[in-house]
């Protein structure tokens, strides 16, 4: 091989690595948050990155007692769910202050456990709203919310049903007036789409 031939291949490797770069950089990034206690965890995440343990630690905790004060809102059944979710991240960020949190891949798979423990907990507090006959789309809006940010922690796709769920259910939050409410059948489709989410992603983690 000339010295010609091998410089050429070298610039076509370079050329490769930096044509898909973004490619990998988009699977592995968390994203924006912009809501508790994600926001947190992303914030956590970044510092982590950057090799500084200490300020990546205390967005940890933070998270966490937003987590476990939850557990005053989600059905009785539910609270010790929240209350563990909670432990789980106090638990992490004491491994990443210790220094025995080595990898990013072992940060994100607790973020995405504790996002699928509170989905299911929102979704068991929806399931008693509608035994009780009161309105569970607020509970389900939280689970919706919790399960798409468990699928981005973890690197799972959600399947389009569950999609076409959670963006149904956005909509019906942006509307007013006599739209505002969501039918019966429309929150027993979601509650069943979200439940089946909700476990198959808990199997996968």
């Amino acid at each position: 091989m000339n010295k010609n031939t091998s410089s050429l291949l070298t610039k076509l490797t370079l050329a490769a690595l930096v044509a898909t770069a973004p490619a990998v950089y988009a699977q592995t990034s968390p994203g924006k948050f912009t809501s508790e206690p994600n926001k947190s965890l992303a914030e956590a995440h970044d510092s982590f990155v950057k090799k500084d343990m200490n300020a990546s630690a205390e967005p940890i905790h933070k998270a966490a007692d937003y987590v476990k004060k939850q557990s005053d809102k989600v059905a009785q059944d539910s609270k010790a769910g929240m209350q563990q979710a909670g432990a789980e991240l106090d638990k992490l960020a004491d491994g990443v202050k210790a220094g025995t949190v080595k990898s990013e891949a072992e940060m994100k798979k607790t973020y995405a456990k504790v996002n699928q423990q509170m989905a299911k907990c929102w979704h068991q507090t929806a399931a008693e709203s509608k035994k009780a006959g009161k309105d569970a789309n607020a509970d389900l809006k939280k689970a919706g919310a919790s399960l798409s940010a468990s699928a981005k922690w973890s690197g799972q796709k959600l399947d389009a049903g569950t999609k076409a769920s959670l963006d149904a259910m956005k909509e019906a939050g942006k509307a007013t007036g006599a739209a505002a409410k969501a039918s019966s059948e429309d929150v027993d489709k979601w509650f069943k789409s979200l439940g089946e989410s909700i476990d198959d992603l808990g199997h996968k983690l």
